[in-house]
């Protein structure tokens, strides 16, 4: 069982290489949007007059989950979902270490050092087991091209798919814009809804915009020209 965060750095991840695909735009607020989603969808977390407000401190059991609940608590007061959005990409650094930890720990990604020069030392991901990848992808398929409904966990997951672009990796150039435009499909005509009440519903929609909305300015930042 995976949670949103952990497939989406799956998907994003190169199988052999261990590090981020080429083209996965911002993952860092994909994983944040993907992390927020599932707290609500969990009612760990819910809108209020516009602020997002934790309702529910019970354990998750999930590290990732309990980082981001602690960061919310330490705010002197509720913030709006796009705050959280540009705050915590910024403190994804070691988020995304937990994420990661939770693949190795479940044997999908293992851990191993390279050095540069023989002096620098990093870490990366490659991909122990490829079965669990193999299955997200295929139901990933079979809701896009073959109409099976997804459950929220999926809608949100293809949804971060497209707004982090990587359409093409999951899906293959020669579909990604079919795929896209089923992927728009299934979100406005998602029956999934009718499961989750309102308040979830006006959460998600939230997350969703605030993360496009993030990921697009910073794509546009790094694509203008410097100022002479």
């Amino acid at each position: 069982m995976f949670t949103i965060a952990e497939a989406l750095l799956l998907l994003a991840t190169d199988d052999e290489k261990g590090t981020q695909v080429n083209g996965a735009d911002s993952i860092e607020y994909g994983l944040t949007g993907a992390i927020l989603s599932e707290l609500t969808l969990m009612e760990r977390i819910e809108l209020q007059e516009d602020k997002v407000v934790v309702v529910d401190r019970t354990p998750t059991e999930v590290p990732y989950f309990e980082t981001v609940l602690d960061e919310m608590e330490k705010a002197k007061k509720p913030e709006k979902i796009e705050y959280w959005m540009d705050r915590l990409p910024f403190k994804m650094h070691n988020i995304k270490k937990e994420i990661i930890q939770s693949l190795v720990d479940k044997g999908i990604l293992k851990e191993e050092s390279k050095k540069f020069l023989f002096v620098f030392k990093w870490k990366h991901h490659p991909e122990a087991d490829g079965r669990a990848e193999e299955e997200i992808r295929n139901r990933l398929q079979r809701i896009v091209f073959k109409d099976e409904t997804p459950d929220p966990l999926a809608g949100i997951l293809l949804n971060l798919i497209k707004i982090c672009n990587l359409t093409a990796e999951v899906f293959g150039e020669e579909k990604q814009e079919t795929a896209e435009k089923r992927i728009e499909k299934i979100a406005a005509e998602s029956e999934y809804d009718v499961a989750i009440n309102k308040s979830i519903e006006e959460m998600e929609a939230a997350i969703m915009i605030a993360t496009t909305t993030a990921i697009s300015v910073t794509v546009l930042n790094n694509t203008m020209p410097p100022n002479n």
